[in-house]
């Protein structure tokens, strides 16, 4: 009888495959190190040579900020803020950076080649000077709210409390008066110019007092219109008579007499008023206390001019007696005469006067 095989208990034998593959392992663990140890390398050579910042790797938080700095709205900003920077720089370097030589100004050309302002008055000229042609360069100052009536030949401001006006300015020439021709008709009216309505010619009767002209109708006879407008009760004041007759009178003729020997001069007048005052008429017209006349002269270099105030009364004082500067009328009234003339020239005019040098 055959003998029963024995069932085998050995384990098989591993592949040879299996046994290669485990032997390879080392080898290739060790390639991927050189290679990330090469990159590294790589890396911070980099950011060493070429002034980089390394580069760093967020997560989690870290990754939202950096997506918000890298947005449209920061890059602008960013943009914005490095070209204000070297706007800035380039403005800086500029200022400190001296001119090209053939850019560079020659000081002794640029003298050369600039002009005198030939508007500025050098008071030594036989013309007239630029700020007479003003239309208003003889008035005392004023303002807006003052009543301003302009008359062909006279401009006057005019006072509704008074009645009269404050000021009376205009220009006497040596070629008007040596033409006069006309006479006077005494044709006292009412000015239409004035809008709160003038004093009347009735305001005067009875009261002792004469209609007296600011301006002299004798300054006007050269020209019939002229002549006229003088008779505007807004030109008239109450004087006595012995005033308006005697000194005043002479007053008036010696300026006619300066204007002819100095070609032109330019006059202002006006009535004067202090202490309590009283008035006349149903207008109500104010009585003033005295009159002021200021003249002055502004022909060639040789520039005056000479200021009275004379008292509302037959006086038999001289005319010199009566004369003053400008500047001491001004404190005396309250005026500031000639206003647009140069600040060197008024001082000069104002603060002085000569009466023999008229």
């Amino acid at each position: 009888m055959a003998q029963a095989r024995k069932k085998s208990t050995a384990k098989p034998k591993k592949s040879n495959n299996s046994s290669k593959g485990g032997g390879n392992q080392p080898l290739v663990i060790l390639i991927i190190l050189v290679v990330i140890g090469l990159a590294i390398f790589g890396l911070q050579y980099a950011s060493e040579h070429m002034n980089t910042e390394p580069i760093t790797l967020s997560w989690g938080s870290d990754e939202k900020q950096q997506t918000e700095s890298s947005s449209p709205k920061s890059v602008n900003k960013e943009i914005k803020k490095t070209v204000a920077t070297q706007s800035k720089t380039a403005t800086e370097t500029k200022k400190n950076t001296p001119p090209p030589i053939d850019e560079a100004f020659d000081e002794e050309e640029m003298v050369e080649t600039v002009k005198p302002n030939e508007d500025l008055p050098t008071y030594t000229s036989t013309d007239s000077y630029y700020f007479s042609k003003s239309f208003d360069f003889a008035w005392p100052k004023y303002t807006q709210n003052d009543q301003i009536i302009e008359h062909e030949f006279y401009t006057l401001k005019y006072n509704e409390k008074t009645e009269q006006a404050d000021w009376v300015a205009y220009k006497l020439t040596a070629t008007n008066l040596k033409n006069a021709k006309f006479k006077r008709k005494d044709d006292f009216r009412p000015d239409p110019a004035v809008q709160t309505k003038s004093a009347h010619p009735d305001d005067y009767k009875g009261s002792g007092y004469d209609r007296g002209h600011l301006a002299p109708a004798a300054d006007f006879t050269w020209d019939e219109s002229g002549l006229s407008e003088t008779f505007y009760m807004s030109n008239m004041s109450p004087q006595a008579p012995g005033f308006n007759r005697g000194i005043w009178r002479s007053l008036e003729e010696k300026v006619r007499d300066w204007a002819i020997a100095n070609k032109e001069v330019f006059v202002v007048t006006g009535p004067i008023y202090e202490g309590k005052t009283s008035n006349i008429g149903k207008n109500h017209v104010a009585i003033p206390s005295g009159y002021y006349k200021v003249i002055i002269e502004l022909q060639g270099s040789d520039v005056k001019a000479i200021a009275f105030s004379l008292p509302n009364e037959s006086v038999s004082g001289q005319l010199y007696e009566f004369a003053m500067t400008v500047d001491d009328l001004e404190k005396a009234t309250g005026m500031d005469f000639f206003p647009s003339i140069p600040d060197d020239l008024e001082n000069k005019v104002e603060s002085y006067y000569d009466y023999s040098a008229w």
